[in-house]
């Protein structure tokens, strides 16, 4: 199933801190076949609705890897 058939992320809340979707591990984003944004969690297998990724998060939120390990940590070997 393409990204473009996910359902979308329920129960998202409000939060103003920078815990939020694009801050997540589990944060992604494609492009459809006609070139439009499609923001999605790897994780839930959901799209996420467009600016919610700004202010909303979810229970299963979760620190990014390049914030704790650098941008590139295999290449460091």
């Amino acid at each position: 199933m393409s990204e473009e058939e996910w359902d979308f992320v329920d129960g998202l809340k409000s939060t103003r801190s920078s815990c939020v979707c694009m801050t997540c591990q589990h944060f992604t984003y494609v492009c459809d076949k006609h070139c439009h944004t499609l923001l999605t969690c790897g994780l839930q297998r959901r799209q996420v609705p467009h600016g919610e990724h700004l202010t909303k998060r979810c229970r299963n939120w979760m620190v990014r890897r390049e914030a704790e390990m650098g941008w590139c940590p295999e290449v460091a070997l």
